[in-house]
């Protein structure tokens, strides 16, 4: 239990010293603090089904067909309806606007008549047309929604990447798409005196390691030295990797060693103003996310 609240409270200093050093991303962080607090805390109970694993064939996941596709990932008895309901406070204490439709999410999940089970079993081929029959049923808009959806959907699918990677050990993986749930990366990571590129999943935080020179996204190959990166001046460990086949870009954090065992959503939002930059630039994201699709504001 103390180790939990140790958790808790070392992920709450992460949200507080990232908005000291990047203040602009404060209403971005301040908004997500109480979920991502939530998300760790249920991750910490562990609630969730185990992975059959059995049924995964590493040949194919050396081929690229990650373990989303070989196995069930999210079963129908997962602890949806709980999980939903830990998760609406949270959220409606960093967005109050959205209180009043999540209440109406809340009271038919409670009463019966939203099914999430239905929502997340076929995953990763989540039902969108299910999203916008309840958005009518419900005379809601489809953000609140959504954004529960997805703060039900990581903590689950970082619990089971864990059972994965806990039940397989090592294995290999060279594909720019996450080997478990199949999302692509949100953020790379560079370490000290080490040239290989981790990428993080953004929905099940899982890190694989993958070529320093190819686009995740459409696997273009270019030399290293000739490579894109755009950083702020004077925050040349705050980059973005920029592939001008595709015009995807991917946030990119070098020189990590000293920063211990971040949250690495954390980072992601503190470094929005690279989002921003990049996407008035005319580049996407190789993922949108809750917290960095701009496309509203152009």
């Amino acid at each position: 239990m103390r180790k939990r609240a140790e958790r808790l409270s070392r992920l709450e200093k992460q949200i507080e010293q990232m908005i000291e050093m990047h203040p602009h991303s404060q209403n971005i962080l301040t908004a997500f603090k109480t979920i991502l607090l939530e998300r760790k805390r249920l991750i910490e109970a562990g609630n969730c089904m185990s992975v059959e694993v059995s049924q995964i064939d590493t040949v194919r996941l050396q081929g690229g067909v990650p373990v989303s596709r070989q196995t069930l990932l999210l079963h129908p008895d997962e602890p949806w309806n709980e999980i939903a309901l830990a998760m609406i406070p949270s959220i409606a204490s960093g967005f109050p606007t959205l209180t009043e439709e999540l209440k109406k999410i809340e009271d038919d999940v409670r009463g019966g008549d939203v099914h999430l089970k239905d929502y997340f079993t076929p995953f990763p081929d989540l039902d969108e047309e299910m999203v916008r029959n309840w958005t009518t049923t419900l005379n809601i808009r489809s953000e609140p929604l959504h954004l529960l959806l997805m703060s039900i959907l990581r903590p689950v699918l970082e619990m089971k990447a864990r059972d994965v990677v806990a039940q397989l050990g090592d294995f290999s993986w060279d594909k720019g798409y996450c080997p478990i749930c199949g999302a692509f990366p949100d953020i790379a990571v560079i370490k000290d005196k080490i040239t290989q590129r981790w990428l993080r999943c953004p929905r099940c935080r899982h890190a694989w390691h993958f070529n320093r020179v190819l686009c995740p996204y459409c696997e273009h190959e270019g030399k290293e030295e000739g490579t894109t990166y755009f950083f702020v001046e004077g925050k040349e460990q705050e980059t973005a990797f920029i592939c001008e086949r595709c015009n995807r870009y991917l946030l990119t954090l070098n020189r990590v060693s000293d920063l211990g065992d971040p949250d690495f959503d954390v980072i992601s939002m503190g470094l929005t103003h690279i989002d921003m930059i990049m996407q008035e630039k005319g580049y996407t994201p190789v993922v949108f996310t809750e917290w960095n699709d701009f496309r509203a504001q152009q």
